[in-house]
Formats: structure tokens, C-alpha cells, sequence
């Protein structure tokens, strides 16, 4: 009688069953919250670029690279790492007001920078940004409106660069 009354009066967290039952779930809940911080903190990137999935083939879309080349478009990129400059030639084609340069980190996608350049003169284009960090970096230039792309890539600051249509870093 008396081992009853004693094992009656123990407090609750005492209880073996206890933990089990309240135990199991919580540490779940926890590994569940866990996981969902773990995909966030390391989601994978979009692909920024005009591909297309083609049944399990992805395929490139050339539109915006074949419309360069048919306004016989050329330029000569500066860059350092706080600014650029590009002289653009476009052919007979009328000078856009401003460009979009997107600058992409080979393997941090936060990293990447879209920089407005303005017009400085004919053909002169010019934009600054925060200072690079080292690495491999890719470089598009088109106008506001997307309707056609250079690109090239570079791996050393300061750089010069000759971008052409159809060039695939």
C-alpha cells in the first residue's frame, strides 16, 4: 500500500511515459523548423539567362544575341571596381538614352549587381557601383527596353573588354 501511495505522489516530470509522449513530438517540430531554415539559407538560384526546357532538354534562346548583330552592335567596356565605362557602336542605329549592365559572380549569386549606365557623350556610356569582390565575372549590356545583349566575362580588375554579338563567356 504504501509503494502505491509513493509512486501516486511522484511529480510529473519524473514520469519515463512522460517524456516519450511530449518528447518525441517537440523534437520533431524542432527538426521540422530546422529543415525549412536550412532550404531557405540555401535555395538554389534562378537561371538568369533565355533558356527554355524543351522535354528534358533546356535550349537556348538566341533572340536577343541575333538582334545585336543585326544592328552590327560593338562595344569597348572599362571596368575597375567601382565603375565602368563603355564606348558603344551601333552602326546607322540611333544611340539608346541609357544601358543596363548585369554583372554576375561565376558562383555567389549574391554578388550580382544590375548597374544603370547613363550617356556621357556619342556612344559614351558610364555607371559606378559598389566595389567587386575578386572572382570570375560575367558581363551583359543592353538597353532599357532588352531588345538585344553583349556579352563577355572577366576575371582581373582592372579590365578591358571587346564585346561582340554571338561571344558566349
Amino acid at each position: 500500500m504504501t509503494d502505491n501511495v509513493h509512486s501516486a505522489s511522484r511529480p510529473w516530470f519524473r514520469e519515463p511515459i512522460m517524456w516519450l509522449v511530449v518528447g518525441i513530438p517537440a523534437l520533431t517540430v524542432v527538426a521540422g523548423l530546422s529543415t525549412v531554415m536550412i532550404a531557405h539559407r540555401h535555395s538554389d538560384t534562378p537561371v538568369a539567362d533565355e533558356f527554355r526546357k524543351e522535354g528534358l532538354a533546356i535550349q537556348h534562346d538566341p533572340t536577343r544575341d541575333l538582334a545585336a548583330a543585326r544592328l552590327g552592335a560593338h562595344a569597348s567596356v572599362a571596368v575597375n571596381s567601382t565603375g565602368l565605362t563603355v564606348h558603344l557602336e551601333l552602326g546607322a542605329a540611333e544611340q539608346p538614352r541609357a544601358l543596363v549592365v548585369l554583372l554576375s559572380h561565376a558562383t555567389r549569386a549574391d554578388l550580382d549587381r544590375l548597374v544603370a549606365l547613363s550617356r556621357t557623350g556619342d556612344g559614351e556610356y558610364e555607371g559606378r557601383f559598389e566595389a567587386l569582390d575578386s572572382g570570375h565575372w560575367y558581363i551583359e549590356i543592353s538597353p532599357s527596353d532588352r531588345g538585344w545583349r553583349l556579352r563577355g566575362d572577366f576575371s582581373a580588375l582592372p579590365a578591358q573588354l571587346e564585346l561582340a554579338p554571338g561571344q558566349t563567356p
